[in-house]
């Protein structure tokens, strides 16, 4: 998995691609918001556009980085989810939880910044 890291005004966008599974270092991501947290950021997006597969673990991280920042006060939504990706959050019961926008320029909006 990789991630790319890029910020739109207050915003800290995620872009992950490839897998985000256990095979692939998923704590990555969690860590990766860590840091963000400890410097003070605050609105976090992960793009999954690239993301081509999500296992129990990697979904797991994605759990830890909502919970990271919602423990810091801050906001954590996912935007462009592929379908299949979609699914599985579903069937954790995880959509009533995060926020999910179609698009990156739609969840970017809705921070109102």
């Amino acid at each position: 998995m990789q991630i790319a890291l890029r910020k739109t005004s207050s915003i800290n966008i995620l872009s992950l691609s490839g897998e985000l599974s256990a095979q692939r270092q998923p704590q990555a991501l969690s860590e990766q918001v860590k840091t963000l947290i400890e410097q003070g950021e605050r609105l976090l997006l992960i793009n999954l556009k690239d993301c081509t597969r999500i296992d129990s673990m990697g979904l797991g991280e994605i759990v830890k980085a909502f919970t990271l920042t919602e423990t810091a006060r801050g906001v954590l939504k996912l935007a462009e989810v592929p379908l299949r990706l979609r699914g599985l959050i579903v069937a954790a019961n995880l959509i009533e939880v995060l926020e999910i926008y179609e698009t990156e320029r739609e969840a970017i909006n809705s921070f109102g910044n």
